[in-house]
């Protein structure tokens, strides 16, 4: 259904006011019309969806009260006169000490450094194969249409597939460690970046391109000094962002044996370590802040500076 129609001519003898307003009348219901159908399929789809996932008070009633008595099990007992006491002779720390809860710190902040260096790696071949596909991909630079069909087709797939199913197959491809975590990471982002830069390049302006042409400049000439001087401040931002969901997804796919802290994470709920569990998510949850604020400011400069040019 058109939600615009066209005016009837106004005929010798009509009046031309009341045409317009029955005219104006129509298009007001004629919208009204199909607001209502999508608010009657959105509804539809919603209840749907409650329906098929559970959604319902009741279960959310029954179930919040026990997130609280999950968390109460997995923190450790601490004791206030042993929680700053430190190791006896042996090496080892009092029980209900901090020493005795992190008793394996620095392990977590080794694979927690590591979990940082899959995502920096993954992030950064990410960006750049993402650069490359992202110029194939746009509709208005890309070589011959049916490049940039196969281009947009390859980045859905890379994207439509989570990161932990990749993890799974390169974790049988090359076994348990951060390899398999880096090119599941790679793809995926890959998929995501190459669909946001695409889109920015779609937006950029075409008389840098059109200048290189009729100066005879190449395909890859006119993108690298025709369009990459203009999409490069928000390839950088969106890297910075998709950085942070990569340090999460790192820690993710080290459940399925992708290496980083998401493995050791993997290995103490596994075996009921349930201090273990908490002391791990909190250096999880901390490490994962500082990055997103990091990279937050520095995402916002990126951003700042471009409005002022």
């Amino acid at each position: 259904m058109a939600l615009t129609l066209t005016m009837p001519p106004v005929q010798p003898g009509q009046d031309a006011v009341a045409l317009f307003e029955a005219h104006r009348a129509a298009i007001r219901r004629q919208k009204l019309t199909a607001n209502l159908l999508l608010l009657g399929g959105f509804l539809v789809m919603l209840f749907w969806s409650i329906d098929v996932s559970r959604f319902w008070p009741e279960s959310l009633i029954a179930g919040v009260p026990r997130i609280f008595e999950y968390f109460g099990s997995v923190m450790p007992t601490l004791q206030w006169d042993l929680l700053f006491a430190g190791a006896n002779a042996e090496g080892r720390f009092p029980q209900g000490s901090i020493g005795f809860w992190y008793n394996d710190f620095w392990t977590y902040l080794s694979l927690i450094w590591e979990t940082i260096l899959m995502a920096i790696t993954s992030t950064l071949i990410a960006t750049a194969l993402a650069v490359v596909l992202s110029f194939l991909a746009a509709r208005n630079l890309t070589p011959a249409p049916w490049v940039g069909v196969v281009a947009r087709r390859f980045l859905e797939f890379c994207r439509g597939v989570p990161e932990i199913l990749f993890a799974l197959v390169f974790v049988f491809a090359v076994g348990i460690g951060p390899l398999a975590g880096i090119l599941a990471i790679t793809i995926h982002a890959t998929g995501a970046l190459g669909k946001l830069f695409s889109e920015v390049n779609e937006n950029a302006s075409m008389r840098p391109v059109d200048g290189l042409t009729a100066v005879g400049g190449t395909w890859a000439q006119r993108m690298r000094y025709g369009v990459l001087p203009q999409v490069l401040p928000n390839f950088t931002s969106y890297a910075l962002w998709r950085f942070e969901i990569n340090v999460r997804a790192a820690a993710v796919v080290g459940f399925v044996g992708g290496g980083g802290i998401g493995q050791e994470l993997n290995h103490v709920i596994s075996f009921y370590s349930d201090d273990r569990v908490t002391a791990v998510l909190i250096l999880v949850v901390l490490t994962v802040t500082l990055i997103d604020l990091v990279s937050e400011r520095a995402r916002h400069a990126l951003i700042g500076k471009e409005s002022l040019k």
